[in-house]
């Protein structure tokens, strides 16, 4: 069955050459990144230790030779220990920075991610929202699910770049069928009140939260009820064959 709302998504979220649109047996990955805000270096890399211990000179000097011969994987690592305090047991953001920064310009999408974030933190330097939002752009477009989220809400909330409500959902949509809850939730919110000059959509936005509470997300769980009564019969009906194609789509890099 052909749904129009669901090809109008296909051609709307394959503007990247990034986005490849597949269609899956099972639903989107469960669980997700929490956060009512930017994600985090934190949560991609991982939560700081409770109590910093040094990593071992071994495994530090390793990476540092990787990465004075240019592995930037091992530059993101060095980054990583620096921004944790794992290599002089006492954090070093601008170190991290400048390792994150070296890695980015090699292109790697993690590196770019991490660096964006500092930037936009004004962590290991000054505050620099359109240099956030560019690595963030840059990382998004090779695939990254937590850099689309992030950019999204810059363009939403026009920080670093023009605000572009439009563009924001195109980006939350590519992150939310990565598996990224909170891009779902913001979906389904920005539904409800109005996209733009468009009238609100309760069906799309019954289907975005919906998704993210199937996934977890309780904030989206709580505006459930408001939006199922605002729809008729016939919208809940629609709304439900929409929560099944979507359910069933998920987007992979190329």
């Amino acid at each position: 069955m052909t749904f129009p709302r669901v090809s109008a998504l296909v051609r709307r979220i394959g503007f990247g050459a990034c986005a490849t649109l597949c269609l899956m047996s099972g639903g989107l990955m469960s669980g997700g990144l929490m956060s009512r805000g930017l994600i985090s270096a934190a949560a991609a890399s991982g939560a700081a230790r409770g109590s910093i211990e040094t990593a071992p000179v071994f495994i530090v000097e390793g990476y540092r030779i990787k990465a004075k011969n240019g592995d930037a994987r091992a530059m993101v690592r060095l980054g990583i220990l620096c921004e944790r305090g794992l290599i002089s047991g006492t954090p070093d953001p601008k170190c991290a920075a400048a390792w994150y920064g070296q890695a980015a310009e090699s292109g790697l999408a993690k590196a770019r991610f991490m660096r964006a974030r500092m930037y936009a933190d004004g962590i290991g330097g000054p505050r620099d929202p359109a240099a956030a939002a560019a690595l963030y752009r840059a990382a998004a477009e090779q695939g990254m699910a937590e850099a689309q989220f992030n950019l999204a809400i810059m363009l939403q909330n026009g920080r670093g770049v023009p605000r572009d409500v439009q563009e924001a959902i195109r980006w939350y949509e590519q992150a939310a069928f990565r598996g990224i809850v909170p891009a779902m939730r913001a979906l389904g919110i920005l539904y409800v009140g109005g996209v733009g000059d468009s009238p609100r959509d309760m069906v799309e936005a019954w289907a975005w939260l919906t998704l993210a509470a199937e996934n977890g997300d309780a904030a989206a769980a709580g505006r459930l009820p408001l939006v199922r009564q605002a729809l008729s019969a016939a919208a809940a009906k629609e709304a439900m064959q929409l929560l099944d194609a979507y359910r069933q789509l998920r987007l992979t890099p190329r």
